[in-house]
């Protein structure tokens, strides 16, 4: 996972979508992002950066502090990693952002820092862009007892680092706080990753964690109009290298849903035979849905008496009507849309949605698939951290919103998640449009 681009940024562009013009009206004037609780986390500065940082860290503890040995260390499994490797890779990706400048590229394309690690290292084996998936279930990783002492050593001069730059504001702030922000999220985001991974294998949920609900859902007719999507140049606070640069979108009006899809709404589709009906399955559609000999969601099963049940980590209930639909993949979502005559929003669509509709309820649920392959806005620039991004563009899906299992830090209109079509594990649900 990875973060921005800072510094200034060229004129907003134009950019095409299935709802958009290419010609601003210049009478009609951009419509300003709502305001929304995430937003102020990305000025986070001074003493409340450093707590934050703390609470992300005790957070961290509290998903896997629990784990038994044996769950510490699962069967190889993709989409999952070992405890032992993430927790050392948190460490060693703030210690490295943070405290091992100036960075650098090293021929081979890898990050270099130009100071030695002095609590979480060597980079070839905590660097996720050097050591691949597979062999992080191969090599020796530090034992519990090293890693509580590594954590804590590297946090405690990450957050000392950020007393010594003391409270700032505006720019000053970003460029001095880029990488204790960077940091942050990043852990933010492993922390729903140890989430998943726990529903993934089974596991118990993490305490205090309660089943996802969504509104009756109803159709809004969202208004034409222009807007800035993404980061905007003269926006203070930090800001993920795909987020820029801002594009400046002329909408045409359509109609959405006011909610995700229902785990109820979504059963009648199974009901009637939707994993069974071809038209439904187009394309690389058809050649998943047949690898994976589904009939329903993969998390779905049927009770002693036919009636749906949903595993929720290590439980299996029934399935709660006003659940969100969830663990579903881009195709089982765009199959609904052909069942329901409806599509998936473009991602420009549900931006400009989530920034102009009150009545548009969004994040603390799942996260929602759009129509969108995830690629670059025009003139692009890679972060520091520039495999945050780069890397996935064309081969991943974009996802919009915040699941319920997602810090809320991270809850922002602007933010793009990105996933390849056919990912279930994670919290993904979706939301469907009008034609």
């Amino acid at each position: 996972m990875g973060p921005p681009d800072q510094g200034r940024r060229p004129e907003a562009e134009l950019i095409r979508s299935p709802s958009t013009k290419l010609t601003a009206d210049a009478n009609n004037d951009a419509i300003a992002p709502m305001p929304h609780a995430a937003v102020n986390a990305r000025q986070l500065s001074g003493p409340a950066l450093a707590d934050a940082l703390t609470e992300s860290r005790a957070r961290t503890w509290a998903l896997v502090g629990d784990l038994s040995p044996a769950q510490w260390l699962p069967p190889h499994q993709a989409g999952v990693n070992p405890v032992a490797w993430e927790l050392g890779h948190l460490a060693w990706f703030a210690e490295f952002w943070i405290q091992r400048g100036p960075h650098s590229r090293s021929s081979d394309g890898f990050a270099e820092a130009g100071r030695a690690p002095r609590f979480a290292g060597p980079d070839a084996l905590f660097d996720s862009a050097r050591l691949s998936h597979a062999a992080r279930w191969t090599e020796p990783m530090p034992a519990r007892a090293g890693l509580e002492t590594m954590l804590d050593a590297q946090l405690q001069a990450c957050v000392e680092s950020v007393s010594a730059v003391g409270a700032l504001t505006g720019s000053d702030a970003d460029q001095a706080h880029y990488f204790h922000r960077l940091a942050l999220f990043h852990e933010d985001m492993h922390g729903e990753a140890f989430c998943w991974m726990r529903n993934a294998l089974g596991y118990s949920a993490p305490a205090d964690t309660a089943m996802p609900r969504v509104i009756a859902n109803s159709a809004l007719s969202i208004q034409g109009g222009r807007f800035m999507a993404g980061h905007a140049k003269d926006a203070n606070g930090f800001a993920f290298d795909n987020e820029a640069l801002a594009v400046e979108v002329q909408m045409e009006g359509f109609s959405i849903d006011s909610a995700p899809v229902s785990a109820l709404e979504f059963a009648r589709f199974v009901d009637a035979g939707g994993y069974r009906q071809a038209r439904f399955w187009p394309g690389a559609a058809g050649i998943w849905l047949a690898q994976s000999g589904l009939a329903q969601p993969r998390h779905w099963g049927r009770a002693a008496l036919g009636d749906w049940q949903m595993r929720w980590f290590d439980q299996w209930l029934a399935l709660p009507p006003d659940a969100p639909a969830m663990h579903l993949n881009a195709f089982e979502a765009e199959a609904y849309c052909l069942w329901a005559g409806r599509r998936l929003p473009t991602a420009m669509e549900w931006e400009y949605a989530a920034r102009s509709a009150p009545a548009f309820n969004w994040g603390h649920s799942v996260w929602e698939w759009t129509s969108d392959m995830f690629t670059p806005y025009p003139g692009f620039k890679p972060g520091p951290y520039r495999e945050y991004s780069q890397p996935w563009f064309g081969d991943h899906r974009e996802l919009r919103g915040g699941a319920f299992a997602t810090h809320g830090r991270i809850h922002h209109p602007c933010y793009r998640n990105f996933f390849q079509a056919h990912r279930s594990d994670i919290f993904a649900g979706f939301r469907t449009a009008a034609f």
